[in-house]
C-alpha cells in the first residue's frame, strides 16, 4: 500500500466554500426558525415583566382614587347614618339644605357671618368673590362629578364664597369674639360638630385664600394660626400647655434659681446702708455651687429621660390638607408637637433612669420576642389592669401616638393621652374613621385607639377609674354612657395590629407574671391607703419589741459582771 503524503492532497477552496455553503444550509435554516419562533416570547415576557416591575414602583407613592373629598362609604353609612348628617349648617355640595328638609329651618343663616367677615376683612366684596373664583376649577375637582353636575360654575362659586366666609367667621368669633356670635350655646355646639363631618368640608384652598385677604401681614398669612387654635383649644380640649408658655416658665424658675444667691447679698446690703453682706457673696457662692448646681444637673438629667410636646400654634403641616377635617386628623395624632424634653414630676423615675444609664455598661442579651405572641390584642379592662399592679396616667400630649407602658418590677404605667367626651365624640370619631378609610391611610391610628379604649373600658367602673387619672374628661353624662360609647363604637371597627402592637404584648406580659401579681397584691394589701400602712408599721415595731423582750427574757444580764 502505497503512502499518502500531505502535500499531494489538494485542497480547492471554492470546491469546499460551496460545500461548505452547501451543507451548513439546512442547520442555519433550523436556527433561524428556532429564533423565529423564540423572539415574540421572550419579548412578550420581559414586556410582562416590565409592566409588573413599573405597576409595583408606581404604588408605592400612588394616592386613593377618587376625590379629595369623598363621600362617606355605604359600609359606615347603614351603622350609623345620623352622625354623618349636618344639624346645624350645610357646607359644600353633599349636603345641600334642599337634600335635608329637617335642616332649612334649624339651619344657621350665613349670609350675616358672610357679611360681617367682607366688614372686619377690610376688602371690596367684589375682590374677595373674585379671589374665590380663581380657583373655582381646581375646586370642583374636589368632589364627585355626579354630585357636581347640578352646579355651573356661578352657583358653586356662590356656594363656596358664602361657605368659606361663614366658617372663618365662626372660626374668628368662637376664639377671640365670643360675645359678639350670635347664637345659643346648643348651636355654637352643633355647628362645631357640622364642621367636621366628611361630607361637610369645602376645599382647603377656598379657606386658605380666604384667610390671605383678611389675616396676611407682612407677606405672612396668619390665619392658619386661628384655625389651628379653634381645632386644637375648642374641639381637641386637650390639658397640655402652649410650648411657649411652658418654655417660660421653666427659663423663669432657672434664673431665678441661677442668681437669686449672688443677688441676695447685694439687696441685703442696701436695706442696712453698708457692705456687710457683701462679705457674705462667697458663702452665697459656694451654697449655689454646692445646691443649686447639682439640683440643675439633676433636673437636666431627669429632663432626658422623658419626653414632652407642646403645642405651637405657627404649625404648618408637611403637606396641604384638603379639608378641615384632615387638618383634625393631623393634630390628632400628634404631626404639630415640638417633641423636646422636660421634667419628670415623679421622683420615682430617679432609679428607672439609673438603671437605665447603668445598660449601657452591662452587657445584657435581649430577649427576642416570640412569634405568635399575644400583642395584637388586649384582654384586660381598666380595673382589672389595676389589680395586677398597673396604674393609668395621663399623658403630657393629647396625640394618639402618645401611648406607651413602662414596666418595673413593682408596678407597671400605662400612659394615655387625655380626651374630652361630649355629645360631639361619637360623630368626631366616626368621620375620623371614614376619613382614614377613604383615603386608605396606613396605619390606622383613629380607628386602632377607638379599639384600644373599647378594650380598656367594659363598664363605668373602667370609666371611673381612667377619669380619675384624667385621661377622660367626661361632660357626656354618666360613666355607663361614656362606656356605652366606646362599646359601640368598638363593635364596628377593626384595629390595626401593627398599632400600639407594643404596648399591647407588654401589659399582657405583665399580667401573666407571677411574681409581680404576687407584688401587686401584697402592695395593694399593706400599703393601699396610710391607715394600712400605719397599721403594718405598728405591727412590725410590735414584733420587734416583742422579739427583743424574749431575747433577753432568755438571755438575762448578769450585774456582777463588768462592762
Amino acid at each position: 500500500m502505497s503512502e499518502t503524503h500531505l502535500s499531494e492532497i489538494r485542497v480547492d477552496p471554492l470546491i469546499n466554500k460551496e460545500e461548505g455553503i452547501h451543507n451548513n444550509q439546512p442547520q442555519e435554516l433550523k436556527m433561524d426558525e428556532t429564533l423565529g419562533n423564540y423572539s415574540p416570547k421572550k419579548n412578550e415576557r420581559s414586556s410582562w415583566f416590565s409592566s409588573i416591575m413599573r405597576e409595583v414602583k408606581d404604588t408605592k407613592n400612588k394616592q386613593p382614587l377618587g376625590p379629595k373629598i369623598p363621600k362617606v362609604s355605604d359600609n359606615h353609612r347603614n351603622e350609623n347614618k345620623e352622625c354623618y348628617s349636618p344639624l346645624m349648617v350645610s357646607i359644600g355640595p353633599y349636603q345641600s339644605p334642599g337634600h335635608h328638609n329637617n335642616l332649612r329651618e334649624a339651619e344657621i343663616p350665613k349670609v350675616s357671618m358672610a357679611r360681617q367677615f367682607i366688614l372686619d376683612s377690610g376688602k371690596n366684596i367684589e375682590l374677595v368673590y373674585r379671589e374665590v373664583e380663581k380657583g373655582i376649577q381646581n375646586a370642583r375637582e374636589f368632589y364627585n362629578e355626579i354630585d357636581m353636575k347640578g352646579y355651573d360654575d356661578e352657583q358653586f362659586t356662590r356656594m363656596m364664597f358664602l361657605d368659606g366666609c361663614f366658617i372663618l367667621q365662626f372660626i374668628h368669633c368662637v376664639t377671640h369674639n365670643y360675645e359678639n356670635l350670635e347664637m345659643t350655646d346648643r348651636q355654637v355646639a352643633g355647628v362645631k360638630r357640622d364642621l367636621l363631618l366628611l361630607e361637610n368640608q369645602i376645599p382647603f384652598p377656598v379657606l386658605k385664600s380666604l384667610t390671605s385677604l383678611r389675616y396676611e401681614k407682612d407677606g405672612t398669612n396668619h390665619g392658619m394660626k386661628h384655625v389651628n387654635d379653634f381645632l386644637f383649644f375648642h374641639i381637641l380640649n386637650p390639658k397640655d400647655k402652649p410650648l411657649r408658655t411652658r418654655k417660660l416658665l421653666w427659663s423663669t424658675v432657672s434664673l431665678l434659681l441661677m442668681f437669686l444667691p449672688i443677688a441676695l447679698p447685694f439687696v441685703l446690703s442696701r436695706y442696712n446702708h453698708g457692705l456687710v453682706f457683701l462679705s457674705m457673696v462667697p458663702i452665697f457662692f459656694l451654697m449655689e455651687l454646692c445646691l443649686v448646681i447639682p439640683a440643675w444637673l439633676l433636673w437636666l438629667l431627669l429632663r432626658k429621660g422623658r419626653q414632652a410636646s407642646g403645642y405651637d400654634s405657627q404649625w404648618q403641616p408637611d403637606e396641604e390638607p384638603a379639608h378641615l377635617l384632615q387638618l383634625l386628623y393631623f393634630l390628632f395624632i400628634g404631626s404639630h408637637y415640638i417633641k423636646g424634653k422636660s421634667s419628670s414630676r415623679r421622683c420615682g423615675h430617679c432609679l428607672s433612669y439609673l438603671a437605665t444609664w447603668l445598660k449601657k455598661f452591662i452587657r445584657t442579651k435581649c430577649k427576642p420576642v416570640a412569634r405568635g405572641r399575644r400583642g395584637h390584642y388586649l384582654y384586660y379592662t381598666a380595673k382589672e389592669l389595676k389589680k395586677v399592679g398597673i396604674r393609668f396616667m395621663s399623658s403630657q400630649t393629647s396625640a394618639l401616638t402618645d401611648v406607651k407602658f413602662k414596666s418595673s418590677f413593682f408596678y407597671g404605667t400605662l400612659k394615655l393621652p387625655s380626651i374630652t367626651i361630649d355629645e360631639s365624640t361619637r360623630s368626631m370619631l366616626f368621620n375620623l374613621v371614614a376619613y382614614e378609610t377613604s383615603a386608605a391611610l396606613n396605619p390606622l391610628w383613629v380607628t386602632s385607639y377607638i379599639c384600644f379604649m373599647n378594650s380598656l373600658i367594659d363598664d363605668a367602673d373602667d370609666v371611673k377609674e381612667l377619669r380619675s387619672k384624667g385621661i377622660i374628661i367626661n361632660f357626656h353624662g354618666p360613666d355607663q354612657q361614656v362606656a356605652d360609647l366606646f362599646n359601640h363604637m368598638g363593635s364596628f371597627l377593626e384595629p390595626d395590629t401593627s398599632v400600639y402592637n407594643d404596648v399591647k404584648r407588654e401589659i399582657n406580659e405583665q399580667c401573666e407574671s407571677i411574681v409581680k401579681k404576687l407584688v401587686a397584691q401584697w402592695h395593694q394589701t399593706y400599703f393601699q391607703s396610710p391607715w394600712a400602712f400605719i397599721a403594718v408599721a405598728a405591727a412590725a415595731v410590735g414584733l420587734a419589741l416583742t422579739a427583743t423582750q424574749t431575747y433577753y427574757a432568755m438571755h438575762p444580764r448578769d450585774p456582777s459582771k463588768k462592762n
